[in-house]
């Protein structure tokens, strides 16, 4: 990862993957059959991140605005720091992975919101107008378009987007002024 990071994902090859691995050529193809099968790991890697800042953002923040604007401000400010070939990084994990996501991962990515929402509505801050399950998808939609936007376009900056669309997921979940 750290060397798609560093040069991008076309030119990095086989022989500098398994020497900054420290790995003979023959047991990196025992692993894995190519080169872009190294994206499906990444990918599961990216899964179990998510959930660990999912973690960290639920034992942050005091409030469900808190909480998504620290999940989402710290998952793309960690893709962002992989290195110069971050964007590119992302759009071939994305490319690799579209078809790929299985469904016990679609889960996962839904129960990370599920969780923020869950918490939301202990707390009091969430509106019951919708069903858990419903905003859990809608939380995790942004999420998805916004890695998704990011890696199909080269002038789109994550940073300024990161802020926007947590306010306004965070706005679409609040508690409506007349619910009890």
């Amino acid at each position: 990862m750290g060397l798609f990071a560093e040069q991008g994902y076309e030119v990095t090859t086989v022989a500098e993957i398994c020497e900054r691995a420290d790995v003979a050529r023959q047991t990196f193809f025992n692993h894995f059959p190519a080169k872009s099968d190294l994206l499906s790991d990444i990918f599961r890697v990216g899964l179990d991140f998510t959930w660990a800042q999912m973690e960290s953002a639920c034992e942050r923040g005091a409030t469900t605005r808190e909480r998504i604007a620290l999940f989402f401000g710290d998952s793309i400010g960690a893709a962002i720091s992989v290195g110069p070939f971050n964007r590119d990084l992302v759009a071939h994990i994305l490319k690799a992975n579209y078809d790929a996501v299985t469904v016990e991962q679609r889960q996962r990515i839904s129960d990370v919101f599920l969780t923020i929402v869950r918490r939301g509505l202990e707390l009091g801050d969430v509106t019951r107008v919708h069903e858990p399950e419903v905003l859990a998808e809608l939380c995790g939609g942004a999420l998805v378009a916004l890695v998704t936007d990011w890696g199909a376009s080269d002038n789109f900056d994550p940073k300024q987007r990161v802020g926007q669309l947590a306010a306004l997921v965070a706005d679409a979940l609040e508690k409506r002024p007349d619910e009890p």
